[in-house]
């Protein structure tokens, strides 16, 4: 049983995850294609679900929503929207600097229909409106153009390149650090 939406855009719904959800964000999770392209270390087990419920879904200080689409694909009333399809995070806020890092995924099947930006999108507006923010960043593992492409189209800049600075896969890779100005929203 999904909650209220929190946020929403012209086709998805942005709810807290419950409880329930995390079957499905646990099954997501370990495609290779998404925690092969993000800063996850290895799929997680049912404890570690449990852990990240507790100390990171629920946590106060971030803003972790899973994006949610009408089953039937329409853009219909925003209570039909409750198949999720991926997550979208406000992480690492600092209410004194007015910075928080953006974070996202999505399942695999949803990939390609601009389910990623358009949410995101929501999210970053609400931080600039909401919270106060001046500054978003995002980080994103070398090789992910596809989230690159995401941070691109909100207008993000990249800002550097942090060499060799996650391991995956048996290899170093690069952690492209991206950001966007409230001044540049505007």
């Amino acid at each position: 049983m999904s909650g209220p939406s929190f946020l929403a855009t012209d086709r998805t719904a942005l709810r807290s995850p419950e409880r329930d959800d995390l079957d499905w964000i646990q099954r997501v999770f370990h495609d290779e294609k998404v925690w092969g392209l993000g800063t996850y270390a290895r799929p997680p087990t049912g404890d570690q679900m449990e852990t990240y419920y507790k100390e990171t879904l629920s946590d106060e200080d971030s803003v972790h929503l899973l994006v949610c689409v009408d089953p039937a694909g329409s853009p219909g009333p925003v209570e039909d929207r409750t198949e999720p399809v991926g997550l979208v995070a406000m992480t690492d806020h600092d209410p004194e600097r007015g910075t928080a890092e953006l974070a996202y995924w999505l399942d695999p099947d949803a990939w390609g229909q601009g389910y990623a930006t358009e949410a995101a999108s929501r999210l970053v507006q609400y931080g600039f409106d909401q919270r106060a923010l001046r500054k978003w960043s995002a980080k994103i593992v070398g090789g992910n153009d596809r989230s690159v492409a995401v941070v691109e189209r909100l207008g993000f800049k990249k800002e550097g390149t942090h060499r060799a600075e996650w391991h995956l896969d048996g290899a170093w890779r690069d952690m492209l650090w991206f950001g966007l100005l409230r001044t540049e929203r505007e």
